[in-house]
Parts: C-alpha cells; structure tokens; sequence
C-alpha cells in the first residue's frame, strides 16, 4: 500500500515532458503554449524558467497555470516570437497599437534576442535614423513656429516635402524663413531610403505624432521625385498638458 508520503514524493518527481500545456496567465491576459515551444529558446527569460532544472522553484496555479505580471497585451509580441522565432511589430497585427518603447521595454524583460547587425548594415541604419530624426526636427520646428504663432491655442498646418533622385530636396512650410536645410546632411540618400523604406517611415511618424497626417505621391518624369504632405492637426488639451507638467503635483 502506498501511502500519503509516497504519492506526494512520486508527485514531486514527476518530470516535464516536451508536450506538456503551459498556460501564461500575463497581466490577467491568458496564453497557452506547449513548454517545448518556450525552451526550444533556453537563452530568453520563460525558456529558462521553463527547463527541467528549475522545476521545483515554479509555483503553478491549477495546475499548469503560471502568474506573470506583466502586459498582457503586450506579450502577444513575446508569444510571436516563440511560436515563429521573429518579432513582427507591424502596427496592424495584434491586439493593440503599438508604443515601440513598451515593446521595448518588454523584450528586455522577457530578454529576447534582438536580429545583429553587420557592419555594413549598421551603415544603411545609420542612414535611415538620420533621415527619420531630420523629419522630427522638421515637424517639431514647424509645431513649435505655429504654436507660438497661434498663441498656444489650436492650429492646422501642412508640410511640403520634395525628395528628388539628384540628390535634391525642397520643403514649403509656410514659414518666414525657408527650412530646405534641414535636410542638407541627408537629402544626398532621402530619395533611395524613401524607395525601400517610405512606409515604414509614415507608419513611425504617425505612431509619435497622432495629431499627423501624411500623404504622398511619387512622380514619374525627366527627374523623378517623392512628394510627402504632412498635415499637422493639433488642440489644445488643457488637462493633459496640466496633468503631464511639473504641475500635476497640484492635483
């Protein structure tokens, strides 16, 4: 007869099996994998917790069911990457818009590895975070004119952006001053990046600056060039900017 003691310690020994269901209870949002599917990545946080060594320090809930405090939300990008090995974050897929800071944040956590770079890539990278940090500058300069212009209050405004395959570019702002230097140090590569990266590139600014609005057209010709308009809608939110200031202390 085996007793109480005995049936507790064979429970004990049970080993995990590459079949078994694992459910990630994450931030209240439910997810159910097989535990070869998170070790199949030993090097990433869940692949870790899940070998067969570290079993006796997971404390489950009903039985296969694991508590994380974390988004949930967000882990249906963490969950992609163990199902499939890559990290889509393609603002149309999954369950919420994407804070690429948040996703950020939680890929470290989770520590998922990053795809390396070459050398040679990290040139082209160089360039396309050059020519995306000259649109910021470009948007915050014209905001920050029409802001001041229109004392604080609402404004609408639009931008005009030329990319031509000479290496040239041009921009209408509607400001005194012309703003067509901003792009010198990138205007030599804007039109090929824009080539292969335009969509991407609309789909960041939009993601940061929601009051944005972004159309273009790519024109055929003796010279051929990119034509971007960005439309810049902004209101005033009293209690967001009093709630995001040093004086949402006062609250």
């Amino acid at each position: 007869m085996t007793d109480k003691t005995d049936n507790e310690e064979i429970k004990s020994t049970k080993f995990f099996t590459p079949d078994d269901t694992v459910i990630l209870n994450v931030g209240g949002v439910k997810y159910e994998t097989y535990r070869s599917t998170l070790t199949a990545y030993p090097d990433t946080f869940l692949g870790t917790m899940f070998q067969e060594r570290n079993r006796s320090l997971l404390i489950p809930k009903n039985g296969n069911e694991y508590f994380i405090d974390r988004s949930g939300q967000i882990f249906y990008y963490i969950m992609q990457f163990y199902r499939t090995g890559k990290i889509n974050i393609d603002s149309r897929v999954g369950p919420i818009s994407i804070n690429p800071k948040e996703i950020e944040i939680e890929l470290d956590y989770f520590q998922i590895p990053r795809p390396t770079s070459t050398t040679i890539d990290k040139i082209v990278i160089s360039k396309v975070n050059a020519l995306v940090n000259t649109f910021k500058e470009l948007i915050k300069e014209v905001a920050e004119y029409f802001m001041m212009k229109n004392s604080f209050k609402n404004f609408s405004t639009y931008i005009v952006i030329c990319f031509l395959d000479n290496g040239q570019a041009t921009v209408n702002a509607g400001l005194e001053k012309s703003l067509t230097d901003i792009f010198e140090s990138t205007k030599h590569f804007a039109y090929n990046i824009m080539s292969i990266y335009k969509d991407e590139i609309k789909k960041y600014l939009k993601t940061i600056y929601p009051e944005l609005t972004w159309d273009d057209e790519h024109i055929v010709g003796s010279v051929q060039y990119y034509k971007i308009r960005l439309t810049i809608d902004w209101n005033l939110n009293y209690g967001k900017i009093l709630g995001n200031s040093c004086m949402s202390l006062l609250e």
